[in-house]
């Protein structure tokens, strides 16, 4: 306002020294208004000055961070938490997996689940005792499927779940931002400002698990992977344009939620459209009235530019693409984007979508599609499958387990029959070597076999075909009990589902023809 003000009467009092007569006045007082409108008047929550500017010039997104990162032992533990930043400004990092194996339904355009994050409880930690934090957000990164070059039966899976939010694949973190100057006394009481944080930290990750929601501390090996994730495919260059930031692989397009839609239905809902990532960051600072704000944005990363947003609702991040991206960047600093938002009601109840929906492993009494995650929602933990019964049941499960990303091995020593569900992500092979790449953390491997070897190297999913009627200890047994039927168990459930494997049948059938 101030500038406004001065800018006007510099134009005015130019104008009136370099021109006489009519145009002394008119000239500069058109100039002033203009000025005036570019400095004062907003588009989207931006002064149409700046967003003329980022319109006009081309600039490149910083996604870097160069903060250090220490290991910081929480007292009387043996827990470590990655701590970045230093004595004024700090972050820290709680990974929510959420319980393993939890299943999920398709129904009335929603994914019914018990998987969802209890967002005021994660409000609730912004003030603990004497410690006032500088704000939470909650990122989460996941895609629905892997691309057409992983599998071909992508496409085809992408179709059967349509425009549910199922996602094949997500990871959420609470990142919490703490200043030294908002809490000194709070400090002063402490050992530091790592211990501060990494106490909150460890609070929070309690009274998650207390509400049923794993959660656990970030390390400084993880933290590296996390900044990864949540850059994403954009690497270090991309380029920033009005309508979305472009980089070698594609382009990122970022949208902000109208505060009073930022609901439970909503956050479940941005995960629907079928992109090539999707990113949800939600913010929560503290409002004016001792209450706490939330704001909500979404990133799509696609091949080509989006003409418009893929959802109803959505408000483009025109010409704010890069601060949009620097906001989900793990920075200690409070990102400079403060989105749209509004304050969260005392009882309010709002739930935020965690963890993999899995795959499509059949239908309900109801014929409402069922979905279960078949690895461990913990990173880098391990699980254990059995399948009994035909070979297009276990051949459904691999394709399936391919399409939303698994890298997939099939141990068989009848290789022939799995030609046509052969690809890039799914391989065939006769024996296994000692160690996987990467240790397995993104491969399933399946034993078609008459006998699984008792030593096997590790991966993230491990399924065996075994007779029916075992008594399987597996963390996930599926049994046929008839041509479409099957049963699934795991520690938690038990439920009988319709299956339909005709298709894979007619897969086998093919190469077995082709035989004879």
């Amino acid at each position: 306002m101030l500038l406004a003000f001065m800018v006007t009467v510099a134009l005015l009092g130019i104008g009136t020294h370099l021109w006489h007569g009519p145009v002394a006045l008119a000239a500069p007082i058109t100039l002033a208004v203009i000025f005036a409108c570019l400095l004062l008047l907003t588009w989207r929550h931006g002064t149409l000055g700046a967003l003329l500017g980022r319109r006009l010039t081309r600039r490149r997104a910083d996604t870097s961070v160069a903060e250090p990162v220490i290991s910081h032992r929480l007292r009387w533990t043996t827990e470590e938490v990655a701590i970045r930043g230093d004595e004024f400004e700090a972050l820290a990092v709680v990974a929510v997996d959420g319980p393993s194996h939890s299943p999920s339904v398709l129904d009335q355009h929603q994914v019914q689940s018990a998987v969802l994050l209890p967002v005021e409880v994660v409000a609730h930690a912004l003030h603990q005792f004497d410690v006032n934090l500088a704000g939470i957000d909650i990122h989460s990164v996941g895609r629905r499927r892997a691309g057409e070059a992983h599998h071909h039966y992508a496409t085809t899976y992408s179709g059967i779940i349509s425009d549910y939010a199922a996602v094949g694949a997500r990871q959420t973190w609470c990142v919490l931002r703490l200043r030294s100057v908002d809490n000194a006394g709070a400090i002063a009481t402490r050992d530091s400002v790592a211990a501060t944080l990494a106490a909150c930290a460890r609070r929070l990750a309690v009274e998650l698990n207390a509400h049923g929601c794993p959660s656990r501390l970030v390390d400084a090996a993880e933290l590296a992977e996390i900044d990864e994730a949540l850059t994403g495919p954009l690497g270090n260059d991309p380029q920033a344009h009005w309508s979305g930031l472009v980089h070698s692989a594609g382009v990122v397009s970022n949208y902000w939620i109208s505060p009073p839609d930022i609901t439970t239905a909503t956050l479940d809902r941005l995960w629907s459209p079928d992109t090539d990532a999707t990113l949800t960051s939600i913010q929560l600072r503290s409002a004016a009235d001792g209450g706490v704000a939330v704001g909500a944005l979404v990133r799509y990363a696609t091949a080509g530019k989006l003409k418009e947003a893929p959802l109803r609702g959505l408000n483009p991040m025109s010409g704010q693409h890069d601060r949009a991206v620097r906001a989900t960047v793990l920075d200690p600093a409070l990102p400079e984007l403060r989105l749209p938002h509004r304050v969260l009601g005392d009882s309010e109840v709002l739930r935020a979508p965690i963890g993999g929906t899995g795959i499509l492993v059949g239908t309900t009494a109801t014929r409402h599609p069922m979905l279960v995650p078949l690895g461990d929602a913990c990173p880098g933990k391990q699980s254990s499958v059995t399948v009994a019964g035909e070979l297009a049941l276990l051949m459904q499960i691999a394709m399936r387990s391919a399409a939303i990303g698994y890298l997939v091995a099939v141990v068989s020593d009848q290789p022939a029959r799995w030609r046509n569900a052969s690809a890039a992500g799914l391989r065939v092979v006769r024996d296994l070597p000692d160690t996987l790449p990467d240790g397995g953390r993104a491969m399933m491997v399946v034993y078609d076999l008459a006998s699984t070897p008792a030593v096997h190297p590790s991966a993230a999913i491990t399924v065996r075909a075994v007779e029916r009627g075992t008594a399987s200890v597996a963390d996930v047994h599926l049994e046929q009990d008839s041509n479409s039927t099957a049963v699934i168990r795991t520690a938690d459930f038990r439920y009988r589902l319709h299956i339909d494997v005709q298709a894979e049948r007619n897969l086998i059938a093919a190469v077995t023809r082709r035989v004879a």
